[in-house]
């Protein structure tokens, strides 16, 4: 089986949300694209399509959340594919916020001023309320990566995306969380080494 440190990885934030635009964590529940959002997902297509080039031999995997799908599928278009021809996978779900979900960094603070907000620097193993910490996703995403057998694309979220990344490049846990995943660009993980691209 190959590694998969040993493959090329192109990893994409989903399009902008309405809970992004409202500073709040939709987790594992949905909220729709914005125009900007749609506008992104589609650009980033005709991006990969550029910098990649035949993606013939790529396989393509999405979280199965709408935002992603639809980011997933409007990326396809962008790039001249169908819509279809992707593959959903759970781990590659945002990070689970439970009892913290649709909820804004003040209001998570005001619940207990000891309690990390919602990417603070300290909440690495914080399990949040009915959801999970930030090193449980980490463990979540690590199982998904050894399955690629081949280059990949793949569409996901904000914390996924660290995860990923950290993964790939060996990374300690303050650093994976350094990262902050944009909504327009593409980050390009081959031979070792990260390369970002638009945004």
């Amino acid at each position: 089986m190959a590694d998969f440190r040993d493959l090329t990885l192109y990893v994409i934030r989903h399009g902008e949300c309405e809970h992004n635009v409202g500073g709040r964590a939709a987790s594992w529940d949905d909220s729709p694209l914005t125009a900007a959002g749609r506008a992104q997902a589609r650009d980033n297509g005709r991006l990969l399509e550029e910098i990649a080039g035949d993606l013939s031999g790529f396989d393509f995997f999405s979280s199965p959340i709408h935002r992603t799908c639809n980011t997933m599928e409007l990326v396809r278009e962008g790039a001249g594919l169908p819509s279809t021809g992707y593959r959903a996978d759970h781990r590659l779900m945002e990070i689970h916020f439970g009892d913290h979900t649709w909820m804004t960094r003040e209001e998570i603070a005001k619940l207990d001023p000891q309690l990390p907000g919602l990417d603070d620097r300290d909440d690495w193993e914080y399990v949040r309320p009915n959801g999970e910490s930030w090193a449980g996703l980490q463990e979540r995403v690590g199982r998904f990566l050894p399955t690629l057998k081949r280059n990949a694309v793949i569409v996901t979220h904000y914390g996924p995306a660290r995860a990923i990344r950290g993964h790939y490049l060996g990374l300690s846990p303050m650093q994976t969380k350094s990262y902050k995943p944009p909504h327009a660009g593409i980050m390009r993980l081959s031979h070792g080494t990260e390369t970002y691209f638009g945004g």
